[in-house]
Parts: structure tokens; C-alpha cells; sequence
């Protein structure tokens, strides 16, 4: 009994230090969540203000591009009409404004890549979110478990094993007796027993005797 109750006491033990184990590190974890999640919200704020910025300098490019063409009729209607002057300050302000197209497009590729990239980061945080997501439902499972296996543990180890060794031998004495009780009534209640009485009357005991002397003498025939 005493070896049963040292084993017992270890197992608490040891899942009483699995649980002060995992009680800290499921906060943590928790903690490192709610934080991922602030710096994943991060993110997609970047995110809008990069496609906002991205939608602004194609919106330049389409003025820039609508601005050459327009300087560009200019020019043609100003030579048609003789007009070499204006042609020549329509084509400056064409060369100038195709300067710019050039400078916003490289802009416009260096801000896609800028883009590119940072939606490439947040698809890597969603997937690592999903992933920590699923550690930490699997690490709550198994402070779950811990803490349940402690308290059934707790139930056990709280048992008095005399008492349970008493309640034993008086469940197993009431059984005796209902046992016993069934066979009395089986023996009173069986025909052998109704037909004749099983006890020798006392007042009988001279009248008996004589009777059966007498039966012993007669004949082997006779009886």
C-alpha cells in the first residue's frame, strides 16, 4: 500500500510541475500573439498607404502621358499653321513633360516592387499567424489534459485506503449473509423438510427407544 501511495504521490508531483510549466508559457504565447497580431495590422496599414501611393503615381503617369499628346497636337496644328514659335513651345513643353513620364514610370516600378514585396511579407505573417494559431490551440490542449489528469490524480490520492479495504469485507459480509439467508429459506421451504419434523421431542424419548427395540426384533421378513 505504501509503494501504490509513493507512486501516486509522484505522478502529482510531476503533473503539478507540467502544469506550473505550461501555465507561463501559454500567457506568453499569448502575450506573442496579441503582439503578432498589432504587428500583422501594421502591415496591412502599410499595405493601403503603399497601394495608395501606387494609385497616385500611376494617376501622374496617365497626366504626364496625356500631357505629351497634348503638347504634341499642339506642335503639328502650330506647323500647319505656320506657326514655328508656338510648334517650338509646344515641343519644349512636350520634351519636359516626357522627361517626367520617364522619372514617374521608373517611380512607378520602384514603388510596384515596394509593393510587391511588402504584400509578399504579409501573405508570410498569415500563414505564420495561422500556424502559431494552431501551436497555441495545440499547446492549450495539452494544459487541458495536464489539468484534468491532475484533478482526477487529486481524487484519487484523497482516497483513504482502509476505509476502502473495510468497505470491502462489509460489502462481502452482506453477501454471506444473503447467501446464507437463501439457504436457510431453501432447506425450511424444500418437501423433506415439511413432511417430517427434523428434532426429537424430549417427552418421546422412552416411547421412542421402546419402539425402536421392539423394531430391531422382528423378522428380516417381516420388515
Amino acid at each position: 500500500m505504501g509503494i501504490f501511495r509513493r507512486v501516486k504521490d509522484v505522478f502529482l508531483a510531476e503533473t503539478n510541475g507540467l502544469i506550473d510549466k505550461c501555465e507561463k508559457p501559454l500567457h506568453m504565447v499569448n502575450q506573442y500573439m496579441r503582439e503578432f497580431g498589432i504587428e500583422l495590422e501594421k502591415g496591412q496599414h502599410a499595405l493601403a498607404r503603399q497601394l495608395f501611393i501606387e494609385k497616385r503615381q500611376a494617376a501622374l503617369i496617365a497626366h504626364a502621358e496625356a500631357s505629351v499628346e497634348k503638347r504634341e497636337r499642339q506642335a503639328k496644328l502650330a506647323v500647319n499653321q505656320g506657326e514655328d514659335q508656338i510648334a517650338k513651345l509646344a515641343l519644349q513643353e512636350k520634351l519636359l513633360q516626357e522627361k517626367k513620364l520617364a522619372v514617374y514610370r521608373e517611380q512607378y516600378a520602384a514603388i510596384q516592387e515596394q509593393t510587391k514585396a511588402l504584400e509578399e511579407r504579409i501573405a508570410q505573417l498569415q500563414v505564420q499567424s495561422e500556424e502559431y494559431n494552431h501551436r497555441r490551440l495545440l499547446l492549450e490542449s495539452r494544459v487541458n489534459v495536464a489539468s484534468s489528469l491532475k484533478e482526477l490524480n487529486q481524487r484519487v490520492v484523497s482516497f483513504q485506503t482502509d476505509g476502502m479495504v473495510r468497505g470491502f469485507a462489509r460489502a462481502e459480509e452482506k453477501v454471506l449473509m444473503i447467501e446464507a439467508e437463501l439457504e436457510a429459506m431453501h432447506r425450511f421451504n424444500s418437501p423433506a423438510m415439511r413432511s417430517a419434523p427434523q428434532y426429537l421431542d424430549p417427552a418421546l424419548t422412552a416411547e421412542i427407544e421402546t419402539s425402536l427395540a421392539a423394531l430391531k426384533q422382528q423378522p428380516a421378513a417381516e420388515a
